[in-house]
């Protein structure tokens, strides 16, 4: 049995054919230019085409054609599919809306987009993704990007996870993001995640931070944004064309999008070199360092704490050679365009100082 209605009559039979559902959303239609219905055992097959427009309770569909599936609770929509559910907008291509367990499946050139209250907004776009209403959980698959206006933060990844309630989400699958607000420092890990409440980033495993002017690599990472700080945990390893370091832990700070100091602790070991050096040849060990940057660029390094070290200055127009150990409980570099102005030491201080004859 097959009817073919238009107009007005689609609203009347919306009524008829659906009534009143006590344990699901009501359904209301708004508009479709063409509605077929045909009846297949028990079942209703509603077919909308052109302009299609309605409601599941407070969540508006669109779409240029559905298929809707009464007896099995499940509508079909192709074609500039557009879902409206509170602050959380969805499109794609195709959707599948199961009534039953209040999930939406959007494929093809899906993006989310999620209005925050200040009007910054959340994005997601993805091969796939997967809504769940009720638990307002997300998850979105395949080359899945997002966005935070708010933070500056974008992400890249396989596979997504976005707890709405919790403010909470994790990055699988070769899990990118890059901190635009912090000097567009490029993160990737094993895993990613993202805590709302204390604006707070932790990533596991393989962990590698990058930037135009230092790599860092450990175990585990938390970022709090609000901060600007970075903890680092795990072998972490700092890289950069001057100077290498490690340490038991490091805790990094930014202002300005910039690298503003960084401090390592326990069994810290930092091997340098200035400018007019080709090799990292000096080094410091201690229990506890300190570096502070201006405009990305080292100008002060303070060592604490059973400090050792080497240091060799090369003869040149500006200077004498040099050499020397030495070893006490503080040490103090100043820098200046890369190159060593000063060094001091104190407190029990023994070494070996070694010049040009």
């Amino acid at each position: 049995m097959k009817w073919i209605l238009t107009g007005s009559l689609i609203a009347v039979l919306s009524l008829s054919l659906w009534g009143q559902e006590s344990k699901l959303r009501p359904y209301k239609l708004i508009n479709s230019d063409t509605l077929r219905v045909q009846k297949i055992n028990d079942e209703y097959v509603s077919h909308l085409i052109g302009n299609v427009n309605f409601f599941y309770g407070e969540t508006e569909f669109y779409a240029d054609e559905a298929v809707l599936y009464e007896l099995q609770k499940i509508s079909r929509m192709f074609g500039n599919v557009r879902v409206y559910d509170d602050t959380l907008s969805l499109f794609a291509d195709e959707a599948e809306y199961f009534r039953l367990e209040e999930k939406v499946v959007l494929s093809g050139n899906v993006l989310a987009r999620e209005v925050h209250s200040d009007s910054t907004i959340r994005t997601f776009a993805a091969d796939e993704i997967e809504y769940l209403r009720n638990d307002r959980v997300l998850e979105a698959l395949g080359r899945v990007q997002a966005y935070d206006e708010r933070e500056a933060v974008r992400g890249f990844c396989g596979d997504l996870k976005y707890y709405q309630e919790e403010g909470y989400g994790y990055l699988l699958i070769n899990p990118r993001i890059i901190l635009e607000a912090r000097d567009s420092l490029n993160l990737s890990a094993e895993k990613i995640e993202y805590f709302a409440e204390f604006k707070k980033i932790a990533a596991n495993f393989n962990v590698r931070t990058e930037s135009a002017d230092f790599t860092i690599t450990s175990d585990f990472l938390l970022y709090f944004s609000e901060m600007s700080e970075a903890i680092y945990l795990g072998e972490p390893e700092f890289r950069s064309e001057f100077a290498d370091a490690e340490a038991s832990e490091f805790r990094i700070y930014f202002d300005n999008k910039k690298i503003s100091r960084a401090e390592l602790m326990d069994f810290c070991q930092v091997n340098f070199k200035t400018e007019d050096q080709i090799i990292k040849g000096n080094w410091v060990t201690a229990d506890e360092m300190e570096f502070n940057f201006s405009d990305g660029e080292i100008n002060i390094f303070t060592a604490r704490g059973n400090v050792d070290s080497f240091f060799r200055q090369e003869e040149s127009e500006d200077s004498d050679f040099s050499e020397n150990t030495a070893v006490g409980k503080e040490m103090r570099v100043i820098f200046e365009d890369n190159k060593v102005l000063q060094i001091s030491m104190k407190d029990q201080v023994r070494g070996k100082y070694k010049f040009l004859q």
